[in-house]
């Protein structure tokens, strides 16, 4: 009999997939229905987290410290799709679980839902059926659809387009629940307020902290409050053995800005499953080396908390350097489409996403001492 995956492994299961179906993961689906009270008492007190563990799936509700634009659906190109998807799970609870409909059925029922800010919405025009699409397909990669008959992707090229479609019962399970009732709110202002009034008050500084640790690259010490951290302070160095002694692979490190959890393991969740081999995080990394290097060798003096302030030029000729020295490694798509300056601008879009970097203003950067964590290079080529 195989052993039970352990405590730890389901953890990060928990926080790197969207949710674990029983179906496409039975091991780690049951790992995590025998240790459920462990593991609900363990994000209770940690993060204020709810657990849910249904019949067929298991899911953790996660909600971020501080939110940021990379926390939102990463297949969204528009925003257009945020409204349609939430329209299309209004449209879905009056269908009801196991319920079959047909795309054109929901079209139309859309028109009803969408709010009158949205302005009218003309079915005619391909880039709002490819907003409705991107949603649809994250309903369906999501489980929260199924496809029965033909594909929603033909609705993109054709108004027309039918598709049969039938719901989970996994869709009333999309929407985050907050242990605040929020159903009275009628504003996103007043949703907003509410979200941010219960994480302020209702979790202690060490859930708001563990939250950015788990959910985030890097816990940047210039936006926490004194109170917050007052308790990193008095608080890191317990902080740091009780989760190294929960996690055989994850160890604290704190620098001048930042404090980040360290894996000592290749770990990539559903969130980012494409980042090992992604040539732009390649590049990024290799351009934070860059900036390490310097600092080691006293050409970049970092101010008293470890920031580093460059103008976005010389960040640019910092990435031109890297490019010189890296590019026979860098995949052909990379080096012969883009332009440098369209390179670049990838490169910084990763680096502030990964908390590498933060833009100030006036074409002004800070690096963070993270970049002097994050290294790598490639290996020369022999002749």
């Amino acid at each position: 009999m195989n052993e039970i995956i352990p405590f730890q492994d389901c953890v990060r299961a928990l926080f790197d997939r969207y949710w674990i179906r029983q179906a496409d993961d039975p091991e780690m689906f049951y790992a995590i229905k025998k240790q459920e009270g462990d593991l609900e008492a363990y994000f209770r007190t940690q993060f204020r987290y709810h657990l849910i563990v249904d019949g067929t799936f298991a899911k953790l509700e996660k909600i971020p410290f501080i939110a940021r634009p990379s926390m939102g659906i990463l297949e969204f190109e528009k925003e257009q799709s945020y409204v349609f998807f939430a329209c299309l799970l209004a449209y879905l609870e009056d269908k009801g679980e196991d319920q079959q409909f047909l795309l054109q059925d929901a079209c139309e029922a859309i028109l009803n839902y969408a709010p009158e800010e949205v302005g009218a919405i003309r079915w005619e025009d391909r880039s709002t059926r490819k907003a409705f699409v991107e949603a649809l397909k994250f309903c369906r990669d999501r489980y929260i659809v199924e496809e029965i008959d033909q594909q929603i992707e033909g609705f993109r090229d054709q108004a027309d387009h039918e598709v049969l479609l039938q719901t989970t019962s996994m869709f009333r399970r999309v929407l985050t629940m907050y242990f605040s009732d929020l159903s009275k709110l009628q504003t996103i202002e007043e949703f907003e307020c509410a979200v941010q009034e219960e994480i302020e008050e209702a979790t202690t500084p060490k859930q708001r902290i563990m939250r950015t640790w788990f959910l985030e690259s890097a816990l940047r010490h210039e936006e926490l409050t004194p109170e917050e951290r007052e308790a990193l302070d008095y608080g890191f160095e317990s902080w740091q053995a009780e989760i190294e002694s929960h996690f055989d692979f994850m160890h604290i490190e704190r620098y001048k800005s930042m404090s980040a959890i360290v894996h000592s393991e290749y770990r990539y969740g559903q969130y980012y499953p494409n980042v090992r081999n992604n040539q732009t995080m390649n590049a990024a990394i290799q351009w934070a080396t860059e900036v390490f290097d310097q600092v080691r060798s006293g050409e970049i003096i970092p101010d008293l908390y470890g920031r580093i302030r460059m103008h976005e030029r010389e960040a640019f000729q910092l990435f031109l350097t890297v490019k010189e020295k890296f590019h026979y490694g860098w995949n052909k798509e990379f080096t012969r489409i883009k332009s440098s300056e369209a390179a670049w601008k990838m490169v910084l879009e990763m680096l502030e996403q990964f908390s590498i970097v933060k833009l100030i203003g006036d074409k002004q950067l800070y690096c963070y001492d993270l970049a002097g964590r994050i290294i790598g290079e490639y290996q020369e080529e022999e002749n």
